[in-house]
């Protein structure tokens, strides 16, 4: 007899390893893509561009698909999708091709990040800030695996990137059978006048804007160092092996805040005071590869924790600012899609200037300014209130 807990708990953990790899494999293997198929480093930018465009745009139709068939289905069909898309990368021969690979991957991505919270709420609503946790940390595993072994897996399978790329599929591949088994065990929800309760996205509200400006700049400054780490590391004298080890270091620096942040507002609920903290890392990390010769294994270590942190409080901003589930639902779906195209902006404008100017060194002042705008924006957005948070009430967001 299957535990039904256990086993969507591990469907859960299988879904989050594949909605990283697609979009952080590429990273530690830029440097060969752009060589063998002619591209610069702005065309090059948009292999991370592009899918968070996509994660962007298509979360937007997430619900509107769970809506009209079962959540699971649509989960098990987009992760076969992403699956399926990252092995097609094995046959790349163009730059428009691994384009095209990208999109589907970002796609893919957008359909099942915001099914999965909803997934959350339907089978853990006791547990949901714990899940939550285990959901961000197995993506957080996912992104760290697959930046560290992409590098070996290409030298292991004929020395091709392409393979290293390709191999990520794996992770659909185990995750796609788990999921059917989830599908047979679900239970479909028969409240028609629950299904039937929407709300408009709040396009109206100017904190709901603030909150998305936010989300956007902090995803901007994520996924900038994770597409571009890497390559600044070779152009400080790497090697791509050791490029590779800072981009995994980076991520499994992640862990320590993912995990932890929730004790951590236990214990000190501002949410102001950890804005600051975990902006401050990514700029002191930032500031380190730009002003010192210091190791980048210290850089990596404040990337890491800073940025890991900052991307757990833009999933937990939307339930501070919100009175109801479904409010929150509508907030979150602002704050990613419109987020994430603002993040998609980053790594392309990291690309052009160093193609315009020669060196990574001008694209990290830009960054570091940013992280200060990212304050700027975190305090006015933490005004001392005090909110009604599910498993947490009456604490004090300021």
């Amino acid at each position: 007899m299957i535990n039904r807990n256990s086993l969507f708990l591990f469907a859960l953990i299988l879904a989050s390893f594949n909605l990283r790899p697609g979009i952080t494999s590429v990273s530690p293997v830029l440097q060969g893509i752009t060589k063998e198929l002619g591209m610069n480093s702005t065309s090059a930018s948009l292999l991370t561009s592009i899918p968070l465009l996509c994660i962007g745009f298509c979360s937007l139709f997430a619900g509107r698909l769970a809506n009209r068939y079962q959540s699971e289905k649509i989960i098990t069909f987009f992760i076969a999708c992403i699956g399926i898309a990252t092995f097609l990368r094995v046959f790349t021969s163009s730059p428009i091709y691994l384009l095209i690979t990208a999109l589907l991957i970002g796609a893919g991505i957008g359909v099942v990040s915001p099914l999965i919270s909803g997934f959350i709420k339907s089978y853990f609503p006791e547990n949901a800030a714990s899940m939550i946790g285990i959901y961000s940390t197995s993506m957080v595993v996912g992104a760290s695996i697959s930046i560290g072994l992409t590098t070996p897996l290409q030298h292991l399978l004929n020395n091709s990137w392409k393979n290293g790329l390709a191999f990520w599929s794996i992770f659909s591949l185990f995750a796609v059978p788990i999921w059917f088994m989830v599908i047979k065990h679900s239970q479909t929800l028969t409240n028609k006048a629950s299904q039937k309760r929407t709300a408009s996205l709040p396009f109206k509200n100017k904190e709901a804007w603030l909150l998305t400006s936010f989300v956007g700049l902090v995803i901007l400054l994520f996924y900038c160092f994770a597409a571009w780490l890497p390559a600044i590391i070779e152009e400080k004298g790497g090697t791509p092996s050791f490029a590779g080890l800072i981009g995994t270091i980076s991520m499994i620096a992640q862990l320590p805040a993912t995990l932890l942040l929730p004790s951590l507002l236990r214990v000190l609920p501002s949410r102001r005071l950890w804005i600051t903290f975990f902006t401050l890392s990514v700029i002191i990390g930032l500031s380190l590869l730009c002003f010192t010769n210091l190791t980048p294994i210290v850089s990596s270590i404040c990337l890491g924790i800073g940025g890991g942190g900052l991307v757990s409080l833009t999933l937990l901003l939307p339930i501070d600012k919100t009175a109801s589930p479904i409010e929150a639902s509508t907030w979150s779906a602002m704050t990613q899609a419109i987020g994430y195209m603002i993040g998609a902006v980053g790594p392309v404008i990291i690309g052009f200037l160093h193609d315009y100017m020669g060196s990574f060194v001008p694209t990290l002042y830009l960054l570091i300014t940013i992280g200060f705008i990212v304050i700027l924006l975190g305090w006015k957005l933490t005004k001392p209130a005090t909110v009604k948070e599910e498993g947490i009430p009456g604490i004090p967001v300021k």
